[in-house]
């Protein structure tokens, strides 16, 4: 026989009256005919619902919703709702387990196959792979690597820009094959910030689409994102308190059985609850508490008045709360208290074993269910008093879930709970999940590790803060999983240095990505010292390898050589040869930046001749790709032409459709440089379809760059002006400050074609600071010259004086890279800028003279080198568009 005994019979309940949506019409209505908009308009919607605690928010959200279902046509909606601290993306994951009829404990492989069915359904047959993978990762569902993953296996970044683009076009689709839909995001301000990113990124790029997104949050929202409302097409609603009329409408429908005295009672909660509906709702319930309403057999209530004076009205939801939880009994409290130990959301089996911690069996344990009994009539006495709630599903097989009703409460509950208690129920917690979450993915592994942590549990804490960081880092989201790595490093201390040094690398890869540049340094160094002491050669050049690429991008190029060059050492003692090729390649990559063209070349060659050997098309079109640019920058155009072919075949072979974007932009620069605008156009607008069918923004920028540059040589300003700054808002979101700087570039160029001489000079001196502030110095020096050019057409001697120096500027620097093309291009247009101003000063002519003639000679040296037609000799010649090196 069970042994667990009943201390407590649950108390018996009053009526839970539910307070009527009163007093929101103004506020339906904008919720009406933002829905209108976007079925009609066929164009997304938005509107954030804004409000205090208490102020009705989620009531309004479904009060619209249930309108919705009771009208003609088919709209779906589904909701997601944020809690705190609990799972990063969770809100997204129960959004889109409502939109595939996921349930928490569907197997994996039905939910995989649902999700498959679903997406088939929608999509053709080209995405359907790519599409899983991504939409999959929301719902930690697992699908095999598509070539697409695979040609992007590195490149976190590039995955994540990837990952938002393709939830957005799967809702989309959705949206224009199968209905309108509204999606909701409850309680936004408890959200992670890489939540409320990808929230924003949908609101600002759903496009074409019947679609409403409701969002709602307290006014911690606004204040952690102050621009929130900033797009057209989103409707900011402020929900205020009550006025005294609606107040009054509201108390007295819930009043409504209530007999003599019942004026009183609605004048003292109105008086009290400040226009709030959460303590006007309080206040009827502590009316029932005190005795001043007793309900009768009849379904009539009785009013006491003169037990009025016994009845504690709340003056803040705070009080409201207090009063709430003093007003239950000690059973009452114990099982919410361990509730709360568990989050907002717990299981009754925990429960059960929270209530036997420390209790020994008895001699004859029969698996009898008194004490879940117990506990199961005290959760339904506080479910119809509407503390907490109780799910149709659960998240763990064979259990029974609920959830606190109300956030405060749970949080005041929490707190009432001693320390000691604490940890212990903690733990318990921790060990009971271990048994039953059998399929972990990150949420698993969160909740887990937060248990352990407020157990004083380090170790287990630190292996599960790591193992959801390495799951966030596989889904691209860095933010959390740098947060992740964070707290697992610092559990861990130097307890399991094996898992450490993997750690210290996750943890410094994202970090890079999130531009903590000085913080991911500190974890590769910390990375290197433990390779270092247990003498792990490969280890330590990865851990060299990555500084070096850290330095290399930040511009220390010295710093990014000795790094790269003792990895490169290190790969070749230990005999890893994929290590010593990607190495070969990285340090190819710093001569490239530097001008050094024929020592890239060397290293280069020398990894694609590694990469060849063990037949990693991937690979070796990465190196193809990074030639290539080697060639055109040095002026071998036939030889970039080859090798850019070759990579285009082999990814094209792969279905790596991001690197076929990539190679077909950079063959797309080469026929500009020929002046075969019409040809590169052609290829720059089926890189653009590629970039857009996989949502790569970052290369979509570069393309719309290079065309809007096509279109300023080509004398059409205009249209220049419209594709630039098409590019440059998509560059804005995405924080590529080098990609800014070069389209400010274009833009001032087109604005100086248009005369605008002002305009023109105010873009290029802003790319000219950019590229000097990121040390990049062929896209300097390029930019010098443009500015040097505007300058030229100044009338003053103040522009001329500064046109020189810009020249001069620019001279110098490609003198330094030796980069004889564009040092020939400087030299032709300040040798025009000289004949042009000269005037009778002979040596002014005679420079201009000069430099005319070591034009000519770059371009002779080339001419006798290559079969490739080369451009023009023409002031107007500017950088080869925006190149896009590989990741290696």
């Amino acid at each position: 026989m069970e042994e667990d005994t009943v201390t407590e019979s649950p108390r018996m309940s009053a009526p839970n009256p539910r307070a009527p949506l009163t007093g929101r019409e103004r506020e339906l209505r904008e919720l009406d005919e933002a829905l209108a908009r976007a079925v009609t308009d066929r164009r997304p919607q938005t509107v954030t619902v804004i409000g205090g605690a208490g102020m009705g928010k989620g009531r309004l959200v479904v009060e619209f919703l249930e309108r919705v279902e009771d009208q003609p046509g088919r709209t779906r909606y589904f909701r997601g709702l944020a809690k705190q601290g609990g799972p990063n993306l969770g809100l997204v994951q129960r959004l889109l387990q409502a939109r595939f009829g996921i349930a928490d404990h569907t197997p994996a492989d039905a939910a995989r196959e649902m999700l498959r069915k679903a997406v088939s359904e929608l999509l053709d047959d080209r995405r359907v792979t790519e599409f899983l993978h991504f939409l999959g990762a929301y719902l930690d569902v697992s699908f095999p690597e598509s070539p697409l993953t695979k040609a992007l296996e590195g490149d976190a970044e590039q995955l994540g820009r990837i990952s938002r683009a393709v939830l957005r076009s799967f809702l989309e689709a959705d949206a224009r094959e199968n209905g309108p839909m509204i999606l909701t995001f409850e309680e936004l301000d408890q959200a992670h910030d890489e939540t409320l990113e990808l929230v924003r990124y949908l609101i600002e790029s759903l496009a074409d689409a019947p679609i409403l997104v409701i969002v709602s949050a307290r006014p911690q929202l606004l204040t952690r994102r102050p621009d929130w409302t900033r797009s057209a097409a989103h409707t900011r609603v402020q929900l205020a308190p009550l006025s005294a009329d609606d107040a009054t409408r509201m108390v007295a429908e819930m009043l409504a059985p209530a007999g003599d005295g019942k004026d009183e009672l609605v004048e003292a909660a109105v008086d009290m609850a400040g226009g709030s509906p959460y303590l006007l709702e309080q206040a009827v319930r502590t009316f029932f508490e005190s005795g001043t309403l007793e309900a009768q057999r009849d379904g009539t209530w009785k009013v006491s008045l003169d037990r009025l004076d016994d009845a504690y009205l709340p003056l803040s939801v705070d009080d409201a709360i207090a009063a709430r939880i003093s007003s239950m009994g000690p059973a009452e409290r114990e099982v919410l208290e361990r509730a709360a130990a568990m989050g907002s959301v717990f299981w009754l089996g925990a429960l059960v074993a929270l209530g036997r911690i420390e209790r020994d069996p008895p001699s004859l344990w029969g698996g009898a269910e008194d004490l879940a009994g117990h506990y199961r009539d005290l959760l339904k006495q506080l479910e119809e008093r509407d503390y907490v709630m109780r799910f149709e599903d659960s998240s763990i097989p064979g259990e029974e879930e609920y959830a606190f009703k109300h956030n405060l409460e749970h949080d005041a509950v929490y707190k009432l709970i001693s320390p000691d208690a604490r940890r212990r129920y903690h733990r318990r917690v921790a060990e009971w999940l271990e048994f039953r979450l059998t399929e972990r993915g990150e949420e698993a592994f969160d909740l887990l590790a937060t248990h352990y942590e407020a157990a004083d549990a380090s170790h287990q804490a630190a292996y599960y803060f790591l193992a959801a960081g390495d799951r966030a880092r596989m889904r691209y989201a860095n933010a959390k999983a740098a947060d992740y790595y964070a707290r697992g490093i610092r559990l861990l201390g130097d307890k399991d240095v094996v898992r450490l040094l993997d750690a210290h690398h996750n943890y410094g890869d994202v970090l890079q990505l999130l531009g903590r540049n000085d913080e991911a340094l500190t974890h590769f160094r910390q990375m290197l010292v433990l390779a270092f002491r247990l003498d792990l050669k490969s280890k330590g050049g990865a851990a060299h390898n990555r500084i070096g690429r850290l330095y290399r991008a930040i511009g220390q190029l010295e710093e990014a050589m000795r790094n790269l060059g003792t990895g490169l050492a290190l790969f070749d003692a230990a005999g890893d040869e994929r290590g010593v090729a990607s190495s070969l390649d990285d340090v190819g990559k710093v001569h490239w930046m530097r001008g050094a063209y024929e020592a890239a070349e060397g290293f280069m060659k020398r990894g694609l001749e590694k990469r060849r050997e063990y037949g990693d098309e991937r690979s070796i079109a990465l190196s193809l790709n990074n030639l290539g640019l080697v060639y055109q920058d040095s002026g071998r155009f036939d030889a970039a032409l080859d090798v850019f072919s070759e990579a285009l075949m082999l990814r094209r072979r792969i279905g790596d459709q991001p690197g076929i974007a990539q190679t077909l932009n950079n063959l797309g620069t080469i026929h500009q440089d020929n002046d075969s605008h019409v040809q590169a156009t052609q290829l720059w607008n089926e890189a653009l379809e590629h970039a857009r069918a996989v949502g790569d923004r970052m290369r979509e920028a570069v393309i719309l760059t290079n065309l809007g540059e096509s279109s300023y040589r080509q004398g059409q300003p205009q249209e220049a002006i419209a594709t630039l700054q098409k590019a440059e808002e998509i560059s804005a979101q995405l924080g590529d400050r080098i990609l800014e700087a070069e389209i400010l570039r274009g833009l001032g160029k087109a604005h100086m074609l248009q005369n605008d001489t002002a305009a023109a000079r105010d873009y290029v001196t802003r790319s000219v600071a950019i590229f000097e502030r990121a040390r990049s110095k062929p896209f300097l020096g390029v930019a010098l010259r443009t500015l040097a050019e505007v300058e030229a057409r100044a009338a003053d001697a103040d522009g001329l004086s500064k046109a020189d120096e810009a020249f001069r500027q620019s001279l110098s620097i490609f003198d330094e890279l030796g980069n004889d093309v564009e040092l020939a291009k400087t030299c032709e247009s300040f040798s025009e800028f000289l004949q042009r101003t000269a005037g009778s000063d002979p040596h002014r002519a005679a420079e201009a003279a000069a430099l005319r003639d070591r034009a000519l000679e770059v371009h002779g040296k080339q001419l006798a080198s290559e079969t490739y037609a080369l451009p023009p000799l023409d002031g107007d010649q500017t950088n080869p568009g925006v190149e896009l090196p590989d990741v290696t």
